[in-house]
């Protein structure tokens, strides 16, 4: 019984130990433990015993999670790294982290966060890494990053971040910086920028800049670093004037024309420990070499978010290459160099991610101009004269997240010109002359979640043309659209942030009803600008929702008859039947419908007369003529029936009777009305 009872214990402690990897695969390297809980299914990191190690790294990535509770990780005390990335996640509870004292990493990127709270990083004060990308976040509240102090590099891109709260870095020791790819305006010195002096490398593309006296802060404070920290290009997208221009191209009286607006210290603060920012390695943040030694758990996992050495630094001429320590990628700029052939970039470096073409003379481009740049993140061919795009131009770019090819010739998009980009997310085709776009054109890029195309000349969208995308931003300013159908159109855009409508022709008309209808659904500031009539002359330049229904059409709603005076809107367009439009003639009032009704009834009353007349009269025969067949086809004969009665067989076309002698002086009428039947 001992023996059994002993034997049962260790069973059970087998069964604990073997369900630390149970689910998910491990990995020892240097007795350091890697967990891989990849597409396992996990609904709840609480399902899974902590290991026993006394350092692991853990990946939840491509899950089920969609909400983190707190005390999620509460028993992975000794966890370093956490990969979170690729799941559902919409909501991090405070606390969730709570118990996590030694991490190092997180990797929030590419779920469905709105907003980082104050209190959702409590409990992992020690992080030095933290990543957020490719989410939905649209607010950081005050202090969210107040308890990390040790937070170094934090990667925001691809965000709905419209501004920096005051302060928020106040607490942090961050060197590297990426907000690309958010709604950023303008960032002050004053509780921003003041305090990341020491930053070694900030990345500020592909915000809507607005280049005016709020933005001489940065450009004062850009300026004012060495020259060989990394600054991504602020790019101006307001005003109208400076549109398209390099921040750090513009001066102070093209900013600010009423005044400097940037007479303010923003020298850099000296260094602690004697060490020059520009000598600050990304190897510096993780010195333990802990983290240093991740492997990759996934595509777009970026766990070595750190060098040991530099990347080969092979770079085309007449280019020029930088280094990308945060994802070991080389970004290659090759901008106004007068190129006219992609063919001619040689050598082709083999860790390329980013690849800068814009302002050149490229015309044409072929599949093969692309070979050897199949790491490419982000591809920017603005500003050609590109006139086509052949099929299979982008096949093999298979990992690109970013495509411009705004600033160019295009008129069209089909399908075959976009194909193999699967992970594509971003795309920008503002400022070309497309007029006109091709069925199931985006139906190969599942992933994209931004398309620009404002700034062209169409006119309508095929139906389901969103179909297969799950588009968070779409930009269709300064187009020439009139009317826009929300059936099999709008209706499609289901994970809409933000869309930009402002600057087209609008006829508010019965057309624009179910285009109003559905833009009063929509969640505030997801309508980035107002929609504006441009026809008929009496509501030009009146925002469409300010209308009501029954003015924008009268059709709509049935009115007893009024007398028309000079500021009576009078709708003269005629409407076509179509998806999202009123009907041709309109609501029927109910009096008008009561009279046809009756007019329809007495019709019917009428036909039905008339029929019974011709039947009647095409059944009345001369008497004669009647007497004349009925003798001729009737006939008797007598019958003597018993002692005491007579009777007569009486036959009429084959009908045979046998009529008493009471009966027989009727005879005649019988044998008519035979005749009239058999008739």
């Amino acid at each position: 019984f001992l023996f059994s009872c002993h034997m049962q214990r260790l069973f059970i402690c087998a069964a604990l130990i073997l369900s630390i990897c149970h689910a998910c695969s491990c990995m020892s390297v240097e007795n350091v433990l890697y967990v891989n809980c990849e597409k396992v299914t996990v609904y709840r990191p609480t399902q899974l015993i902590p290991p026993a190690s006394s350092l692991y790294h853990l990946n939840f990535q491509n899950n089920f999670l969609i909400i983190l509770y707190p005390n999620s990780f509460l028993n992975f005390t000794h966890a370093v790294s956490l990969q979170l990335g690729n799941n559902k996640l919409q909501n991090i509870e405070g606390g969730a982290f709570m118990g996590m004292s030694a991490l190092k990493q997180l990797h929030l990127n590419n779920n469905e966060l709105k907003v980082l709270r104050a209190d959702t990083f409590q409990g992992i004060e020690n992080l030095e890494y933290l990543q957020a990308d490719y989410n939905l976040i649209k607010y950081i509240e005050k202090g969210a990053f107040n308890k990390l102090h040790r937070l170094k590099v934090l990667i925001l891109n691809d965000n709905l971040i419209q501004a920096l709260p005051d302060n928020i870095f106040r607490f942090a020791s961050l060197t590297h910086l990426d907000i690309r790819g958010n709604r950023i305006q303008k960032i002050p010195y004053l509780g921003v920028l003041e305090h990341i002096g020491r930053i070694v490398e900030l990345q500020l593309d592909d915000n809507p800049w607005n280049c005016t006296c709020d933005l001489a802060p940065l450009k004062a404070w850009l300026e004012n670093m060495p020259y060989n920290i990394f600054i991504g290009e602020a790019i101006c997208e307001t005003p109208s004037d400076l549109y398209g221009r390099l921040l750090k191209e513009t001066n102070k009286q093209e900013l600010c024309p009423m005044g400097t607006g940037s007479d303010f210290d923003v020298r850099m603060p000296p260094p602690d420990n004697g060490q020059s920012p520009s000598k600050m390695s990304p190897t510096s943040i993780y010195g333990n070499g802990i983290v240093a030694g991740l492997p990759p758990f996934g595509r777009n996992s970026q766990i070595i978010s750190v060098q040991t050495r530099p990347p080969p630094m092979l770079c085309p001429q007449p280019c020029s290459c930088k280094a990308h320590p945060s994802d070991f990628g080389i970004s290659v700029s090759c901008q106004e160099r007068n190129i006219q052939n992609l063919a001619d970039l040689l050598p082709k470096p083999p860790n390329a991610k980013k690849l800068h073409m814009s302002g050149n003379y490229i015309r044409d481009i072929s599949p093969v101009d692309f070979q050897g740049f199949e790491g490419l993140d982000l591809l920017h061919l603005g500003s050609n004269q590109i006139v086509t795009v052949q099929k299979g131009v982008f096949s093999n770019l298979t990992n690109l997240r970013r495509l411009y090819l705004n600033g160019n010739q295009l008129e069209q998009l089909h399908p075959e010109m976009f194909l193999g980009l699967t992970n594509l997310q971003y795309l920008y085709l503002e400022y070309n002359a497309i007029k006109e776009i091709l069925a199931g054109t985006f139906d190969s890029m599942p992933n994209l979640q931004l398309l620009y195309l404002n700034n062209n000349v169409l006119r309508s969208l095929p139906a389901y043309t969103f179909a297969g995308v799950s588009l968070a931003r779409l930009n269709l300013k300064n187009n020439h659209f009139m009317t826009l159908p929300v059936s099999g159109v709008l209706d499609q855009l289901r994970s809409l942030t933000q869309i930009d409508l402002e600057g087209n022709p609008w006829e508010c008309s019965c057309d624009l009803v179910a285009l109003k209808l559905w833009l009063e659904k929509l969640s505030d500031g997801v309508a980035a600008k107002e929609v504006k009539c441009a026809s008929p002359v009496q509501f030009s330049n009146i925002e469409l929702r300010l209308l009501k229904n029954e003015i924008l059409c009268p059709k709509l709603v049935a009115r007893p008859p009024f007398i028309l005076t000079a500021a009576t809107p009078v709708l003269t367009t005629v409407l076509p039947t179509g998806v999202g439009k009123a009907p041709p003639g309109g609501p029927v009032p109910l009096s008008i419908m009561i009279l046809s009704i009756l007019v329809v009834l007495i019709f019917t009353v009428f036909v039905a007369f008339c029929l019974l007349v011709f039947v009647l009269r095409r059944n009345k025969k001369p008497v004669g003529r009647q007497e004349v067949l009925g003798n001729q086809e009737c006939g008797s004969m007598s019958l003597q029936v018993g002692d005491s009665m007579d009777a007569t067989i009486f036959y009429s076309r084959g009908y045979v009777f046998v009529l008493g002698n009471a009966l027989w002086s009727q005879r005649q009428t019988l044998c008519h009305l035979v005749w009239i039947t058999h008739q």
